[in-house]
């Protein structure tokens, strides 16, 4: 890996004097992740597993001496979460010392329940780079492994979120966005390891597991074309958000997801998932980023991570809450199904960190433009965290699988598999909805343009056109363009999934139907071989330069949502 680590970042602070450093190990609170089943089944379950309805705590150890226990406590329902907090209790302000001269493992046992001497679960923490790099504070979310059940598909299990502090710290780390580790030159990113805990990816639909990461536009004058892709075999498990191409311009930063498939099992293979990114000004190396099917491991505790277990986050590096929090509601695909689908078609628009000049801050914009806070604000921000969300985070009822909303026809990633590859098919694109599009009229008579999708094919031999072009179709009231008929084509045995076609949009004059291009999109599936009948396609319509109202545009990209491929077989 040719990518520097940078070290001067906010995260990592150096203090001026080590001789009398001491360091205190400070233990926030224990979540427990919850799943898509009846809430009271399932924390009878919980407390029975983890305590028997008894007050537990925490206990410390550093090899074979005890060094603190955290005070015990009920296991109770809070907002969003169930589990314990000790932040704001007599001990928050005091800490567990973490001596210096011994080993650099400290051992989390949760303790108490019906006998003090019981052990409901361990986990590790890895304190080492504090005292060899010289840190001031690091943060640590460790997973915690029940010890008195069997790991089957009725185990609950628990993270616990824990913090390290020097005594040579200010108290300081704010509402920070996530830190950009990894220098590629032209591109940051703040993550190169995605973690899909095995244990956790059952194939039916107990947990959903998600990875975030941000990549961040370096470059001063170069706007820079981004896309998260998974790699071969990775293709099968893992699916990305958003999966189109994203435009980021100078000093943006850009954040994509990758969930694995609520479908499949744990996979032992090698997969690698890679950030690509196109421009005038390439990054430094390949921006590859490796899959694990463990949680993040003892050596690699320093290591930067950030994924969602259903609605526990999982993290080891500071995430704003005021600002990022709102990205997880917009492109997680578990929030879609824990608000009946509220959020759903955010995400699919790519959401970006764009720095308002007039406010001279940064704020959240769909990569069509539009600010993230005004349709968070415009029937959802009131709704996010209502009484039914907080007391029951999964309003799943006697329920212990997925209710799909009808827009997560994306994510229905448990639908049967088909082999097209060496069948004759017809394929019908049916287009979607593009937004962000500014009104065109002429100005000397006020009359309005029509506007047309044709389709070009770029694999000649495994392809062949039915219907090739849309009626043409004018501009809502608001601006946005939506087509309801569809392009139809033939697919021969042995076709090409990748970039087998081109999208046109034109513009159509009302005075002579001259046509005006605007831009082109690329239709693509990631095979043939295992696919869906039914199959949502994200399509971004590259604009040219040369079209009249380019500089107009928030983005080089108009962005195409609700669209997707069917096929049915033909018989030869």
């Amino acid at each position: 890996m040719s990518a520097s680590i940078e070290s001067k970042m906010s995260f990592w602070v150096h203090p001026n004097n080590h001789d009398a450093e001491t360091y205190k190990l400070y233990i926030n609170r224990l979540v427990f992740i919850d799943t898509a089943e009846d809430s009271r089944r399932w924390l009878a379950r919980a407390k029975k597993q983890w305590g028997f309805d008894q007050p537990i705590a925490i206990r410390v150890m550093n090899e074979s001496e005890h060094l603190g226990t955290t005070t015990p406590q009920m296991i109770g329902s809070h907002a969003g979460w169930t589990g314990i907090s000790w932040t704001g209790d007599a001990n928050d302000g005091v800490g567990i010392d973490v001596p210096n001269h011994q080993g650099p493992m400290l051992v989390l046992e949760v303790v108490g329940g019906k006998s003090t001497l019981s052990i409901y679960g361990t986990g590790l923490i890895n304190s080492s780079g504090m005292a060899t790099e010289k840190r001031q504070y690091a943060k640590y979310c460790v997973h915690l492994f029940p010890t008195q059940t069997t790991f089957d598909s009725e185990t609950v299990f628990a993270v616990v979120e824990a913090e390290i502090r020097s005594c040579a710290w200010d108290g300081r780390h704010g509402d920070e966005f996530a830190p950009l580790e990894y220098n590629f030159g032209s591109v940051r990113v703040s993550t190169l390891d995605f973690y899909f805990p095995s244990f956790m990816l059952t194939g039916t639909g107990e947990y959903i597991v998600s990875n975030l990461v941000c990549a961040m536009n370096m470059t001063e004058n170069s706007a820079l074309a981004m896309q998260l892709v998974p790699l071969m075999d990775a293709r099968d498990y893992i699916s990305v958000e958003p999966a189109q191409v994203i435009t980021v311009k100078p000093q943006q930063r850009v954040y994509f997801t990758a969930t694995w498939s609520i479908a499949e099992r744990a996979c032992m293979k090698e997969l690698q998932v890679q950030l690509v990114v196109n421009g005038s000004q390439p990054p430094s190396a390949p921006i590859n980023i490796s899959v694990h099917n463990c949680p993040p491991q003892l050596k690699s505790t320093d290591t930067p991570y950030h994924y969602w277990l259903n609605t526990t986050c999982v993290t080891n590096r500071q995430f704003s809450l005021s600002q990022e929090f709102s990205l997880v509601f917009a492109l997680l695909p578990v929030f879609r199904f824990v608000l009946n689908g509220r959020v759903a078609g955010l995400g699919a628009e790519g959401v970006i960190v764009a720095l308002d000049k007039d406010k001279g801050e940064n704020v959240l914009v769909r990569a069509d433009g539009v600010p993230v806070v005004n349709v968070l604000s415009a029937g959802l921000s009131t709704s996010l965290f209502d009484s039914s969300f907080e007391n029951n985070a999964w309003a799943q009822a006697e329920k212990k699988a997925w209710s799909m909303p009808d827009d997560g026809k994306q994510f229905a990633l448990d639908t049967l598999s088909m082999n097209l590859l060496e069948k004759t098919c017809q394929c019908t694109i049916h287009l979607g909805t593009i937004r962000g599009f500014p009104m065109v009229y002429e100005v000397s008579t006020g009359i309005s343009p029509s506007f047309q999708v044709s389709i070009t094919l770029l694999d000649q031999k495994g392809w062949q056109v039915v219907k090739g072009e849309t009626k043409a179709r004018y501009q809502s009231a608001s601006g946005s363009l939506r087509w309801d008929d569809q392009l139809v084509l033939r697919k021969w045995p042995g076709a090409s999934s990748k970039q087998f076609a081109r999208l046109n949009l034109t513009e159509v004059r009302p005075r002579d139907g001259d046509e005006t291009p605007i831009g082109a999109a690329l239709v693509s599936l990631y095979r043939l071989d295992r696919t869906r009948l039914h199959v949502g396609i994200q399509l971004a319509f590259h604009v040219y330069e040369t079209y009249s109202l380019y500089d107009t545009l928030h983005s080089s990209s108009l962005l195409m949502t609700d669209a997707f491929i069917t096929f049915s077989e033909l018989p030869f």
